[in-house]
């Protein structure tokens, strides 16, 4: 922590040299913060110089605010743990990985498919669509067993 000599108060408000507006001196809320500050034997090597990152020593793992793309990118090889009620994310999402959830599933759409999956899908457990079961204990009423087409399943 560096402790300015004066009140910096309209300093702060308005930039350039300004008269202090209180009398105090070496205050904590006049002190200013220099983080990270390394000696040449052990400074830090990789630093990026098209974003602002808050990371590691080694850089393996890094929180990044990047300007010129308008992202943050998240490097944490031990993982990434968040901690909220609700995330809200306004539009698409992408996963490269295994999508695993514990809490179930929920979701509706305004108008035209709700989910669309390509490839094979396993479900186990039991599976409904429009209110009838549909997995391997449902049944068909009115049929004979042969070639012939089915009622609606029960």
């Amino acid at each position: 922590m560096i402790f300015s000599d004066r009140c910096i108060d309209f300093w702060w408000q308005n930039g350039g040299v300004q008269e202090p507006v209180d009398d105090r001196v070496h205050d904590l809320s006049d002190a200013f913060c220099i983080v990270g500050p390394q000696s040449q034997a052990q400074k830090i090597s990789g630093i990026s110089t098209g974003a602002a990152q808050l990371r590691s020593d080694d850089g393996s793992t890094f929180f990044e605010l990047n300007p010129s793309t308008q992202k943050i990118k998240i490097v944490a090889p031990g993982g990434l743990d968040i901690v909220t009620p609700l995330a809200d994310f306004s539009a698409k999402v992408t996963i490269h990985g295994l999508l695993s959830w514990l809490g179930g599933m929920v979701g509706s759409v305004v108008s035209g498919v709700a989910s669309k999956i390509t490839g094979a899908v396993e479900f186990i457990g039991s599976v409904k669509a429009n209110g009838k079961v549909i997995d391997n204990t449902h049944t068909h009423g009115g049929v004979q067993r042969g070639g012939s087409y089915t009622d609606e399943v029960n």
